[in-house]
């Protein structure tokens, strides 16, 4: 599974910067758009994995009697973070990017972390 989430993560890359650098949003219409924020997402799912991952291996060593599966955790916490950078440009496509935004944007992170926490989710 990971060596699967990197080669998507990479490849997403690689097509979000040819999509930013060969059309404009007017050029490849709507379904374009959807497919950027859809790339964008799955490149912010690898990252989110890899920190989450390199956050919870952090943790352990530090608190050792607390250590848990790291692999699992972070495949739970993964997507709900990598939310957070596709709400922040899906509110910048409605106009200027306002601190209240952003702050909205972070507590709805802390809530369903709070909910995966609690296997909620």
């Amino acid at each position: 599974m990971d060596k699967l989430l990197l080669t998507i993560s990479i490849t997403a890359f690689f097509f979000l910067v040819a999509m930013m650098f060969l059309t404009s949003p007017s050029g490849v219409g709507a379904l374009g758009v959807f497919v950027l924020f859809i790339l964008v997402y799955v490149l912010c799912l690898g990252l989110a994995v890899f920190g989450c991952r390199l956050f919870f291996y952090l943790r352990k060593r530090l608190n050792k009697a607390n250590g848990g599966n790291i692999k699992k955790k972070s495949y739970y916490y993964g997507p709900i973070i990598a939310l957070a950078p596709l709400f922040l440009l899906i509110g910048q496509t409605f106009g200027r990017l306002s601190i209240v935004e952003v702050i909205a944007v972070f507590f709805l992170e802390v809530l369903l972390c709070f909910l995966v926490s609690r296997n909620v989710l």
